[in-house]
C-alpha cells in the first residue's frame, strides 16, 4: 500500500518523523518523484533542488535518529516561491529579464527555516515580476487550477506555483509573497489557509521585491496550525498556542459597502453560509458600512497606484532596456506608475495613512474584519489571454479585497469556506498590523467551526499527473 504523505500536513508529518514512524529522507524522495512525474513541462516548480533536499532531509535523519530535532517542521519538504534567493540556485522572478541571476546566498527566511529543518524542494512559478493576481506566464507557462478536471482555469497569483504544488500534494506547504493579495488569491483559489503578515513582521532581505513597501512574506498550508508554524519558523520565534481557540465572545465585522459587492453569485452565498456557520458557532457577526475602502478607491483614482508607482521606480531602467521580453499585461501594469509623479506618491502614502490610522480605530474592540477572499471564482485560461480587455477586469476583481490589507497596513488570512460549483471560495480575516498570533488563534477556531462545510476536492489530472492530486 502506497503513503498517503501528500494528503497530511506539515505538523502531522513533523510529528511521524519525531515519533520515529517517517524517514526524512524518504519523505523528500517521495515528493521529488511526485514532483517529476506530475510536473514534467516545469509549469509549477521552475527548478528542483534535489541535491539540496536530500542534503537536508539526511541533516534531520540524523537529528531525528539522535533525538535533536530542532523543532516541529524538522524534516518537512516544502517549495519556495522563485522570489527568495537560494544560494547557487537561480532566482529569476519567472522573467526572462533575470534569468542568469544566481545569488551567493539565502534569503533570510529561508535561512531561518533551513535552521528550523525545513526541507527546500526547489523553486515556484509565479506571475512575471509578481505582478499580477491571475498567474499567466507566456514564458514559464501557467500551471492550471486542479480543481476543475474540463477547463484550464488561472491557479491565482502572483504565487501561483506554491498554491498548486500544495494542493496538488508535491510539497507539504509553501512559502510565497503577497503585495496585493498574492498569497491569499492563490490559496482562496486552490483550497488552501494563505496568511498575509503585516508589512515588515518577517524580513525581506533577499526577496526580490515588487513593490517595496507593500510586500509581505506569508506561508500557504493546508490548515492553519501549519501556517503558524511556519510564521514561525521564518520569524524565528515560537508559533503561537491555538489550543483551545473558540469563536464564543469573537467580534467580526462585516463591510457590507465591500465584502460581497459585485461578487459573483456563487462567491455570494458561499461567504453568507459561512458567515452563518461563524455565528451559529457563537461569533458575533456586525453588519455596517465602512467608508474607509471606498476612501481608498477615491484615492488611486486622484493620484493613481502606489505599487505600481514603486514597481517600476524599483525596476524600471531594467523593464525599459528590453521591454519586448515582458508580457505585455505586465508591462502595462508597470507602465501605470510611470506618469505617476513624486507629489502623487506622497499624497498616496499620507492619505492611506490617515485612512489606516481610521480603519485600526474602527476594529479597535473588535477581532476582524470578514470578508470574501476575491469576488469572482477562478476564470478559464484561455479567456484570458484572448481577450486583454477580460484580462483586467479579472485581475482588478481578484485583487479587488484583498489589495486593501497592504493598503492599509493590515494582517490578513484566508479561509477555505465551500465551494462554488466544484470550485473552492475562500473567506478572509483582517486584523491590525501586529497581531498575527491573535489572527491565527481566531482563523483556528473559525477553521474548526467551517469544517462542517463541504470542501472541493482537486479533479484536474494534468499529463504524467500522480493521482487526483
Amino acid at each position: 500500500m502506497k503513503p498517503d504523505w501528500h494528503e497530511m500536513t506539515a505538523l502531522a508529518l513533523g510529528a511521524e518523523i519525531a515519533a520515529a514512524r517517517i524517514d526524512p529522507v524518504a519523505l523528500a524522495e517521495y515528493f521529488l518523484d511526485r514532483i517529476a512525474a506530475a510536473d514534467p513541462r516545469h509549469e509549477v516548480f521552475l527548478r528542483v533542488t534535489r541535491a539540496r533536499a536530500l542534503a537536508e532531509a539526511g541533516a534531520a535523519r540524523a537529528r531525528a535518529r539522535d533525538g535533536l530535532l530542532r523543532g516541529p517542521l524538522d524534516g518537512v519538504p516544502i517549495s519556495w516561491k522563485d522570489l527568495f534567493d537560494s544560494a547557487g540556485v537561480a532566482t529569476t522572478a519567472a522573467t526572462p529579464l533575470l534569468a542568469d541571476r544566481v545569488p551567493e546566498r539565502d534569503a533570510t527566511v529561508l535561512a531561518r527555516a533551513t535552521r528550523a529543518g525545513l526541507v527546500c524542494l526547489g523553486k515556484t512559478n509565479l506571475t512575471e515580476f509578481a505582478f499580477s493576481g491571475l498567474a499567466i506566464n507566456p514564458h514559464t507557462g501557467t500551471p492550471p487550477n486542479p480543481f476543475d478536471a474540463r477547463v484550464a482555469r488561472v491557479p491565482g497569483g502572483s504565487s501561483s506555483g506554491a498554491a498548486v504544488s500544495v494542493a496538488r500534494g508535491l510539497a507539504a506547504a509553501a512559502i510565497g509573497t503577497d503585495t496585493g493579495g498574492s498569497v491569499r488569491i492563490p490559496a482562496g483559489w486552490n483550497g488552501l489557509v494563505g496568511l498575509k503578515t503585516t508589512h515588515g513582521a518577517l524580513p525581506l532581505d533577499g526577496v526580490l521585491p515588487l513593490a517595496p513597501g507593500l510586500d509581505s512574506v506569508g506561508p500557504l498550508a493546508r490548515d492553519v496550525a501549519d501556517a503558524a508554524a511556519l510564521f514561525a519558523a521564518m520569524a524565528g520565534t515560537r508559533a503561537p498556542d491555538l489550543a483551545g481557540a473558540r469563536l464564543a465572545r469573537g467580534r467580526l465585522l462585516v463591510p457590507d459597502n465591500m465584502a460581497t459587492r459585485d461578487a459573483e453569485p456563487g462567491v455570494a452565498r458561499a461567504i453568507a453560509r459561512a458567515l452563518d456557520v461563524l455565528a451559529r458557532a457563537g461569533a458575533t457577526i456586525e453588519h455596517m458600512e465602512m467608508p474607509e475602502f471606498d476612501e481608498v478607491g477615491a484615492l488611486a483614482a486622484r493620484h493613481g497606484s502606489l505599487g505600481a508607482a514603486e514597481a517600476y521606480g524599483y525596476w524600471r531602467d531594467l523593464i525599459e532596456a528590453r521591454p519586448y521580453l515582458i508580457y505585455h499585461n505586465v508591462l502595462k501594469r508597470f507602465r501605470q506608475g510611470k506618469e505617476i509623479s513624486a507629489v502623487d506618491v506622497e499624497r498616496l502614502r499620507r492619505g492611506l495613512g490617515e485612512i489606516a490610522g481610521r480603519l485600526h480605530a474602527r476594529l479597535a474592540g473588535a477581532d476582524a474584519i470578514v470578508m470574501a477572499t476575491t469576488i469572482i471564482a477562478p476564470p478559464p485560461i484561455a479567456d484570458l489571454v484572448a481577450d486583454d480587455e477580460a484580462y483586467n477586469r479579472a485581475n482588478l476583481s481578484a485583487l479587488r479585497n484583498t489589495s486593501f490589507a497592504n493598503l492599509l497596513d493590515l494582517c490578513a488570512i484566508t479561509l477555505p469556506c465551500g465551494g462554488d460549483d466544484g470550485l473552492p471560495v475562500g473567506l478572509m480575516l483582517m486584523a491590525r498590523p501586529g497581531r498575527e498570533a491573535a489572527l491565527l488563534r481566531l482563523a483556528r477556531a473559525a477553521e474548526e467551526a467551517l469544517a462542517e462545510i463541504p470542501k472541493p476536492a482537486p479533479r484536474r489530472c494534468h499529463e504524467g499527473a500522480v493521482g487526483q492530486g
